[in-house]
């Protein structure tokens, strides 16, 4: 008779145990997936750094996925704008920019809010689409690479990705030219002008902004 019992109580443990893993496994996907806070939100998105390439794939990817708190970490703010050319970007009305002398104690500055406020004027979208045709690889190689062309009815635009390996300056070229022609159906030169986004290489490869400069 106690063996009968003993065996009994062992299988209505079983039996329990079989319902606890059945409502554990039943459990709805999302609120499963809320149970996991081991990872911070987009990080899945980012490559480990071990060089130079890894970190312009990260910083390509935040550029692409508009993730302002990733782009960040590639500034050290506040940002001396030598020859005001990231304002010239920003493309400030006056009203605009006497209401930031009024509000900032140096207006010239670029700080973390500016980032925020106007990306997608200093990233605009025909630099983040040449941006994603640069072929990385070539580039860690050669020290070079320069994307196809894209037409519009106004311009033609590339851009030219370029290694110093003696500054350790990566250099990024968003390169303009007309698309217009004249009476005889030649190419308008007039127009053409260079966006150049300027990174320091620190430790070999951590992307950190320098400048932006405007020729042409």
């Amino acid at each position: 008779m106690k063996r009968i019992a003993l065996l009994f109580a062992f299988i209505l443990l079983l039996a329990c145990n079989n319902t606890s893993q059945k409502a554990k496994n039943d459990i709805p996907s999302s609120t499963a997936a809320s149970l996991d806070t081991t990872k911070m939100v987009g990080e899945e998105n980012y490559a480990g750094v071990d060089t130079w390439l890894d970190d312009f794939k990260n910083f390509r990817q935040a550029v692409y996925l508009k993730d302002i708190k990733k782009l960040k970490t590639y500034f050290d703010f506040p940002v001396k704008d030598d020859g005001a050319t990231i304002w010239h970007l920003c493309n400030l009305t006056e009203a605009e920019m006497q209401a930031r002398k009024n509000r900032v104690a140096d207006p010239e500055l670029f700080y973390e809010q500016d980032l925020e406020q106007y990306y997608s004027k200093i990233f605009n979208a025909d630099f983040v689409k040449t941006l994603l045709k640069v072929k990385s690889a070539k580039l860690y190689e050669t020290h070079s690479n320069e994307t196809p062309e894209f037409k519009t009815a106004d311009h033609i635009y590339k851009l030219i990705a370029e290694y110093n390996p003696t500054d350790k300056v990566l250099s990024l070229n968003l390169a303009y030219a007309n698309n217009a022609k004249d009476d005889e159906g030649n190419p308008v030169s007039e127009g053409e002008y260079n966006v150049i986004y300027s990174f320091k290489i620190v430790d070999g490869k951590r992307l950190k902004f320098s400048r932006i400069d405007i020729a042409g």
